[in-house]
């Protein structure tokens, strides 16, 4: 198949983007009325949450009828589930059609810059996919890999492309739900990852503007407090980036001493460089990957503490559409779900009332999903639960003992339900985890400040305002001590778990003193919620402090305890960092967008050197922003060759570029094989490995061999595959090579330049014995079993 004219390549494209926008838009549109009466207590109804409850409720409803046996996952099951819901939505808009029309009319100003925000950085992410679409490095294979193999399941357990007869033994429901969007437009997988990528962040943005407008119209009638509010948290979420980039402009200008650079002690980073660059970019390839890639302690050249402290910007122009990518609208939609119960009238459950289990119900399934789309998710997110109806219930009782530890049974429930709601998933899933470890290494303080600095000079001063602005009840003995003890919790775990000594400098004190500014912004802060709790009911500002506290435990936890993984010293905590650092940047930016606006509501009453303070506060974020901001525009720019490069949203095309055959090989394996057939391909790791497979979905007999020891923790359903692999194509016996390929299942065999560099030639002269040829274009040979 020739190469198509550009003409033709942007009318493809084009009606691939609109035809997942207005997929997108449909599932957005037949939840609204479902979101409306379960978000009772957001001034928008939940409208900027819509779309990815339609999203969860439709990905949810095909894998759980496909899991059970009850209907096949295809398009057209999928799009009956989605009619479904579109009538049930119907039904109750007719019900409450007079109440939901003049909520549209008096809320019109909420919904429009809503989905303007929407569309906004939807367009914005598709035109920077276009400019850098191939999916070609990192771990985007295996991305692209597990979407293929949800497109191509139709019993709700997908079929590990690399492991034949072997389902996925990942968290892989952020890939079902993209899926199910793809499967829905219509729009073939190497486009639909792009405008999977394209999507998570708006729906990011319009989700965190949503949740932080709300808290912020709790507080104050002006509608643009709301919106700097809700802007300023979306801005912190997905666009920012953290102060490395500073760092590099520095190193690219041959700016600082090689002492500076020695002590700074980034990996990379090891000096100013000898001639100052002409671009206002850095040089240096992939220079921006080292933002990822900040805290490590170095002895003697070695490094002693390998992290990655990834963030969502980060991911977003890396491209990879990991589980804490994809959680990330997920996440937002569940804490929509916490601030909406956390407003509720009564602090108790009326179990008599259809809304309770309605509201419990999907709660469930959002935490469900939210935890089977990345497991790191659940345990953070249950404790921020359990954390929110104690304080709801704490303003309505006080300090009365029932009433606390009845808030748990607004936690039971989700929490049952999110475990039962995916048991198949459950049943066959296996992990690598061992247990909890405690850090020996932390984190140097430059680090933390080059990572951190941006939003802990925003939430930080807010924390302590609030604590300001408290008052000193009856019970502020209590409170205190409360306080005290949470913030002081995970030192105590970490003090009574270390299971070696460590030398003087690092002794107790040592990292007491480490972690001190976390304890004491934590004990702070919840002081201050349970004080303006007690004062005000539930409200925006104790919420916010609520998820600060968390976000700020999720930091101050990686310096204390890991979780023990495959992954061995130097890198035994490089997990634990990665995914709780950004679910922490999640709260924070949340936090932050409140913070914001918290200094504008209170400025105006600001007298003398309070006033002089927060002057001084604005001006040291506002040169953090734009030294953040410097990597977002840098960073982009590097990596899209914006506008040098050609655009497109096939993320194959690189493969079309460098081979038409092979190209076209992808396309016939997956337009014109059996929807249960396999194929035998080189075995290798990363880059061009398993191309044809993770190109696909058809599943293959073995590929990425470390990674599957990683995902499934042992060597049991591996061992002697890549042997096997090898002697099939190596074997110049037909009848050995057919009985291995029975063994497995595999009725087609692909030999391109990477099967021939591998396993020689020889060996490829009898596949004609006994297997039919198939296709044949330049280099490229499929062949089938002969029946």
């Amino acid at each position: 198949m020739p190469l198509m004219p550009r003409p033709c390549v942007y009318n493809v494209a084009m009606l691939h983007v609109l035809s997942w926008l207005i997929t997108v838009e449909a599932l957005g549109l037949a939840a609204f009325p479902l979101a409306y009466y379960l978000f009772r207590r957001m001034p928008d109804r939940g409208f900027s949450l819509a779309k990815p409850l339609g999203i969860l409720i439709v990905g949810y409803a095909s894998w759980i009828l496909g899991a059970l046996g009850v209907v096949p996952s295809v398009q057209a099951s999928l799009i009956v589930i989605l009619v479904a819901l579109a009538c049930v939505g119907g039904w109750i808009a007719w019900r409450e059609r007079v109440e939901l029309q003049a909520f549209v009319v008096g809320e019109r100003r909420a919904l429009i810059t809503a989905e303007a925000i929407f569309l906004v950085f939807f367009v914005a992410w598709t035109i920077f996919r276009a400019y850098d679409p191939a999916i070609d490095h990192t771990e985007q294979p295996m991305d692209h890999a597990f979407l293929n193999a949800s497109v191509l399941a139709t019993s709700g357990q997908p079929e590990d492309p690399w492991l034949r007869g072997e389902t996925i033994s990942y968290y892989y429901f952020g890939y079902w739900t993209m899926g199910a969007v793809t499967e829905l437009s219509g729009v073939p997988t190497n486009y639909a990852y792009n405008l999977a990528l394209a999507l998570i962040p708006a729906l990011a943005a319009m989700g965190i503007f949503g949740l932080v407008s709300a808290m912020v119209r709790s507080e104050s009638r002006r509608w643009g407090h709301a919106v700097i509010g809700g802007v300023a948290a979306g801005v912190v979420l997905g666009v920012v980036g953290n102060l490395e980039g500073v760092l590099e402009f520095l190193k690219a200008n041959a700016i600082g001493g090689q002492g500076f650079y020695d002590w700074i002690g980034i990996d990379g980073l090891d000096g100013p460089a000898v001639t100052p660059t002409e671009s206002w970019t850095p040089n240096d390839f992939w220079w921006w990957f080292r933002a990822t890639r900040v805290i490590n302690t170095f002895q003697d050249g070695q490094g002693l503490d390998y992290t990655i402290e990834e963030f969502p910007f980060f991911s977003f122009i890396l491209g990879d559409l990991h589980p804490h990518v994809s959680a990330v609208p997920f996440a937002l939609l569940f804490l929509g779900f916490l601030w909406n119960s956390y407003r509720l009238g009564s602090s108790a459950l009326n179990w008599r009332a259809p809304y309770t289990y309605a509201n419990i119900g999907v709660m469930g399934l959002s935490l469900g999903g939210l935890a089977f789309t990345n497991m790191w998710d659940l345990p953070t997110y249950l404790v921020l639960h359990q954390g929110v109806v104690s304080l709801k219930t704490y303003s309505a009782s006080g300090w009365r003992i029932l009433p606390i530890l009845r808030a748990t049974e607004q936690t039971l429930p989700v929490a049952l339900l999110a475990v039962v709601l995916y048991l198949p998933y459950y049943a066959a899933f296996s992990a690598s985890v061992e247990g909890i470890g405690t850090v020996t290494t932390t984190t140097r303080y430059p680090h933390m400040f080059l990572v951190w600095g941006l939003p802990l000079i925003l939430v930080g001063p807010f924390i302590l305002a609030a604590f300001w602005r408290t008052r000193v009840g009856a019970d502020w003995r209590r409170i205190t001590l409360y306080s005290l003890w949470i913030g002081f919790a995970p030192y105590v775990v970490w003090l009574i778990m270390r299971s070696q000594p460590i030398g003087v400098d690092e002794g107790p004190m040592g990292r007491l003193w480490h972690v001190i500014p976390f304890t004491v912004l934590i004990a702070l802060a919840v002081w201050s919620a349970m004080a303006f709790a007690r004062e005000r009911g539930p409200n925006g500002i104790s919420f916010a402090l609520m998820v600060a506290t968390v976000g700020l435990g999720l930091i101050m936890g990686a310096e204390l305890l890991y979780v023990d993984d495959s992954f061995g010293p130097p890198s035994e905590r490089m997990n634990t960092v990665f995914k709780l650092y950004y679910q922490a940047w999640i709260l924070l930016a949340a936090a932050s967008g409140f913070a914001i606006y918290y200094w504008l509501a209170i400025r105006g009453a600001l007298k003398a050197w309070k006033r002089a303070a927060s002057t001084v506060w604005a001006a040291g974020a506002i040169v953090l922003l734009v030294g953040s901001l410097y990597y977002t525009a840098a960073a982009a720019a590097s990596k899209s060759g914006f506008p040098d490069r050609e655009t497109t949203l096939d993320g194959l095309a690189f493969v079309q570029q460098r081979s038409k055959a092979e190209y076209n090989a992808i396309l016939y394996v997956r337009d014109e094989l059996e929807s249960d057939a396999a194929m035998l391909e080189a075995v290798g790791e990363w880059f061009d490995a398993g191309l044809i497979s993770r190109s696909t979905g058809v599943p293959t007999v073995f590929n990425w061999p470390g990674h599957e020891i990683q995902w499934r923790g042992s060597h049991e359903s591996l061992d002697g595959r890549e042997a096997d692999v090898a002697r099939i194509y190596e074997s110049m016996d037909p009848q050995e090579a057919g009985n291995l390929l029975a063994k497995y299942d595999v009725d087609y065999v692909y030999i391109g330049s990477r099967e021939r560099s591998k396993y020689g030639e020889q060996g490829m002269e009898k596949f004609p014995e006994f297997m039919d040829s198939v296709f044949n274009q330049g280099d490229i040979d499929i062949y089938k079993v002969r029946k």
